[in-house]
């Protein structure tokens, strides 16, 4: 999933809402990469040492974690 196109709100915003209700440090750079970076999830799973089944399960929970926040 991408940014929803109805939300127009700068990157820096995205990044300090995802700071604001992501806890947990690698949670929130996961987000960031997938929402803001456009990386797939293969990629960041290699980048975290995990399977792309694992980032797949995180990913979509983390987005609506934030989304529920965010008008």
């Amino acid at each position: 999933m991408k940014i929803p196109s109805n939300i127009d709100i700068p990157r820096s915003e995205w990044e300090r809402q995802i700071d604001e209700w992501i806890f947990s440090e690698e949670h929130r750079l996961m987000l960031k990469r997938n929402l803001l970076d456009g990386w797939t999830y293969e990629r960041i799973a290699e980048e975290f040492g995990m399977s792309s089944r694992q980032i797949a399960r995180i990913i979509p929970k983390l987005q609506e974690q934030l989304f529920k926040h965010i008008n």
